[in-house]
């Protein structure tokens, strides 16, 4: 039953988390060719990660499912690594190869570094 009840958790903070993607990426479109959604969604993932899972929660009387829900469920229904590796084969299609490389450049230097940094210091 634990089970049953952790799975449940995670599917709906996931679907939330998804919803929230989708809404981000139709608010924040591709600047030129730079797909700046995607980096978006990777940095407030790990930020809310960081910030929530391993700060703020961490301190606070919470059950390891609402943690699970958040981090699994909603953190990975919201950030995308599938449609970061899409958006970079778009861009290699175009032939945009600077801008492929700033994009992996920023999104995985950007999310273990500035978001990292930012949720730690925000949640600890």
């Amino acid at each position: 039953m634990k089970e049953v009840k952790n799975s449940l958790a995670i599917c709906l903070a996931a679907m939330l988390g998804g919803w929230l993607r989708y809404l981000i990426s139709s608010f924040v479109t591709f600047t030129g060719h730079f797909p700046l959604a995607t980096l978006l969604v990777n940095y407030l993932g790990t930020f809310i990660l960081v910030y929530l899972v391993k700060g703020y929660l961490a301190n606070k009387q919470v059950s390891k499912r609402f943690i699970l829900a958040i981090s699994t469920g909603f953190c990975g229904g919201l950030t995308t690594f599938s449609s970061l590796l899409l958006d970079s084969i778009k861009l290699v299609d175009l032939g945009l190869y600077t801008d492929f490389i700033l994009y992996l450049v920023l999104s995985i230097g950007g999310s273990l570094w500035i978001a990292l940094w930012a949720g730690k210091k925000v949640g600890l």
